[in-house]
């Protein structure tokens, strides 16, 4: 998503129909974020759909370079790519 507000509910369901699951990823935090709009959107729709939200996390977060601190928060692309691995092994 290019931005968090106003969600466009049309992509949302048409991503919801086209896929298995949705992953939102953003460099905001995850508690209220866009992914929690996708969310909504979903439930809204009465779409029941798996959703990995992606973002910064609701703690404190050492300091570093923005490269070391995506790494550790899991926010760069390996970390992103690892999340989505672990989230689809949940899924079965």
């Amino acid at each position: 998503m290019r931005f968090a507000k106003p969600l466009d509910h049309t992509l949302i369901e048409e991503m919801a129909k086209a896929h298995d699951c949705l992953v939102t990823v953003e460099e905001n935090a995850v508690a209220g974020g866009a992914g929690s709009g996708v969310i909504e959107t979903l439930m809204a729709q009465g779409t029941v759909k798996p959703v990995l939200q992606i973002g910064l996390p609701d703690r404190f977060i050492s300091q570093g370079t923005q490269q070391e601190i995506h790494a550790d928060i899991e926010l760069d692309s390996t970390g992103i790519e690892a999340q989505i691995r672990r989230y689809l092994a949940k899924l079965g």
